[in-house]
């Protein structure tokens, strides 16, 4: 069953589990509330490596990254949610416009900051829905 948002957006009655990560406290601030409002159970941390222990101890769907932190930035801390649970959705959401091409190899979407958070919401509406699509795929068995 789903349910409309005031946005148009349609949801899940599911809850999805999203870890925002961003050092900025005023951005993360802003976007764990919207992501909040969208009906998603927010884990927000402005700490990259107490993100990364989130990673190993929380069931979590999707995780959205800063790429410059400091001490560890959003390409690593990507490796790490990986590792930790490959079948997150790992999205990298930054201001940064000359990240180097492998800084996004762990992340299955870019995202600009400049595009907005309706972009972002877009994002992790599309990631999810085609989670949802494969896992409505089984596998076709016989037996005989």
């Amino acid at each position: 069953m789903t349910h409309v948002t005031p946005a148009g957006r349609k949801h899940a009655k599911q809850k999805y589990r999203v870890l925002c990560v961003d050092d900025n406290e005023f951005g993360l601030f802003v976007n764990t509330t919207i992501l909040r409002n969208e009906g998603y159970d927010v884990l927000a941390c402005s700490d990259a490596v107490k993100a990364a222990a989130a990673a190993y101890c929380e069931k979590l769907d999707v995780a959205i990254l800063d790429y410059d932190m400091p001490v560890m930035n959003g390409a690593e801390l990507a490796s790490v949610c990986k590792a930790a649970n490959p079948d997150i959705k790992v999205i990298m959401y930054s201001g940064n416009v000359e990240m180097p091409k492998l800084a996004v190899a762990f992340a299955d979407l870019f995202i600009h900051k400049a595009d907005g958070v309706g972009a972002l919401l877009e994002g992790i509406a599309a990631l999810l829905q085609t989670d949802a699509t494969l896992a409505a795929l089984s596998p076709i068995t016989t037996d005989g």
